[in-house]
């Protein structure tokens, strides 16, 4: 792309996407504000900028730096990634502390105040009294971006990495208010949506397998078993394709126990007997007592601590 303008950098990547300009603007700007920018008669606001060319799967990092962001917007970027950080990790007192300086500066920005609503959902998922309101959040944060938004027909839909963490953080939400039917369609239209997506952005694949993992347990729920093992499969080779092995251990109790349901005992045993000593190598101790527990009471295998 050496030697082209911004412009025509943005038309090059959306009709390799195979993208229309409606298509693309569609909740970021008006499709003739894509024509003004793709001809160089209109420059985009930052943050139209940063969210084109997330929906394009790259990012202003990645094509050149033409914009200088203020201090603190900088600030604001850098402590709400490190809040995500803290919960991933479970340091959730700590991430809760730091959401309350970083309030401080959200300001207008629409992204960013997307971004705040999906942190702010990410600490009270965990809690069964605020189900509902995470969703109410979960909803309006996606509506930022995605106004009017079809939940049960998306999966042609292009999706930036945050509104599909948006969606698969509401597909867990249905699956702890025991809205079974509803998780699942909402997650079979979401791994459509990011399987289809060209993005070569890390972020995608790390989603598609949570989302994966979550919805192969939904359809456990519903004994659609067969199904169930087809998602949890695919969970486990991206895990192995990305060397991203941290979901491996849960990946591979969930699929024991479908194994088990199935019919495959042997199978069962064998990845159970394998796996529950890693977990414990690895410092998961209470995942690791749970599904012992699991296959001791619930399928009669008797699996003793590895000395």
């Amino acid at each position: 792309m050496e030697g082209e303008t911004l412009g025509e950098v943005i038309r090059s990547l959306r009709k390799r996407m195979h993208l229309t300009q409606e298509e693309l603007a569609e909740g970021i700007c008006s499709p003739i504000s894509i024509s003004r920018i793709e001809n160089g008669t209109q420059m985009p606001s930052s943050q139209v900028l940063d969210a084109l060319l997330a929906r394009l799967g790259t990012s202003t990092y990645q094509i050149c730096n033409i914009y200088y962001k203020s201090e603190k917007q900088i600030a604001f970027e850098k402590q709400a990634d490190e809040v995500a950080v803290l919960i991933r990790d479970g340091q959730l007192e700590r991430a809760k502390k730091c959401m309350a300086s970083l309030e401080k500066h959200v300001g207008e920005n629409a992204l960013n105040q997307q971004y705040y609503m999906l942190l702010l959902a990410s600490l009270q998922i965990g809690d069964s009294e605020k189900t509902d309101e995470v969703i109410d959040l979960l909803k309006q944060s996606l509506e930022i971006t995605k106004p009017q938004f079809s939940y049960h027909d998306f999966r042609r839909k292009l999706l930036t990495a945050r509104e599909a963490n948006i969606l698969s953080l509401l597909l867990i939400a249905y699956y702890k208010k025991q809205d079974i039917l509803e998780a699942i369609q909402l997650g079979e239209e979401l791994s459509e949506s990011l399987q289809q997506s060209v993005s070569k952005i890390k972020d995608y694949s790390i989603i598609r397998v949570n989302v994966a993992l979550n919805l192969a347990q939904c359809l456990s729920i519903e004994n659609r078993y067969r199904e169930a093992l087809r998602y949890c499969s695919d969970a486990e080779e991206l895990s192995y394709k990305l060397s991203e092995h941290a979901l491996l251990p849960e990946i591979l109790c969930i699929k024991a126990k479908l194994l088990y349901h199935l019919g495959e005992r042997e199978e069962c045993e064998r990845i159970m007997r394998g796996i529950i000593p890693y977990m414990e190598l690895i410092h998961k101790k209470d995942m690791a007592e749970a599904f012992r527990n699991y296959a001791t009471n619930t399928l009669g295998i008797t699996l003793e601590l590895n000395k």
